[in-house]
């Protein structure tokens, strides 16, 4: 394949779970698209240096990283909004309870402090390892086991504290 091809393919696979990854930086979800559009620029000029074409997600995901770094070097004010949009299946009453039960995991997620909800977004929602994900941010494997241990720590007490429509929700790698 030629590298437009491998971009082609890469877009399709990793675009949305790269765009959860940069709504974790930057609480826009256009913010996000227009922040892995220029992952994907980059990645697209930079992939000769790339070593594991077979598993380029790590990779993909420091890019989008240090972009949304550099948007908030550039720009220093913060916006926030509501949860990213997901695709829902609203067949039945049990689906629409789910996708509130989901809506409200992520929006506390996102209220954490970032060194909290990356790691748990990476390693919940995306399934990453441990090993990915101290590669991706650049941390120490026990950096990230802690940030983990206490971004669930604190997840669990704002979710007991807010009641979330005075539902209490347990969390569990199934809900995460």
């Amino acid at each position: 394949m030629n590298k437009k091809e491998v971009l082609e393919v890469w877009i399709e696979e990793y675009a949305d779970r790269l765009v959860r990854l940069a709504y974790t930086y930057v609480k826009d979800y256009l913010k996000a698209e227009d922040q892995v559009q220029e992952a994907f620029i980059k990645a697209f000029n930079s992939m000769d240096q790339l070593k594991n074409i077979e598993e380029p997600f790590p990779w993909l995901a420091r890019i989008v990283i240090n972009e949304c770094k550099n948007s908030f070097r550039k720009s220093f004010r913060e916006v926030i909004s509501d949860f990213i949009p997901e695709r829902k299946q609203e067949s039945s009453e049990d689906s629409y309870l789910q996708s509130v039960k989901e809506e409200e995991i992520h929006n506390a997620v996102y209220e954490l402090p970032k060194h909290y909800s990356l790691p748990i977004t990476l390693f919940y929602f995306e399934e990453l390892s441990i090993q990915e994900i101290s590669q991706i941010l650049n941390l120490n494997i026990g950096t990230v086991k802690s940030r983990l241990a206490r971004g669930r720590h604190l997840l669990s007490r704002k979710i007991k504290e807010d009641g979330y429509g005075g539902k209490r929700i347990k969390i569990s790698k199934n809900v995460l």
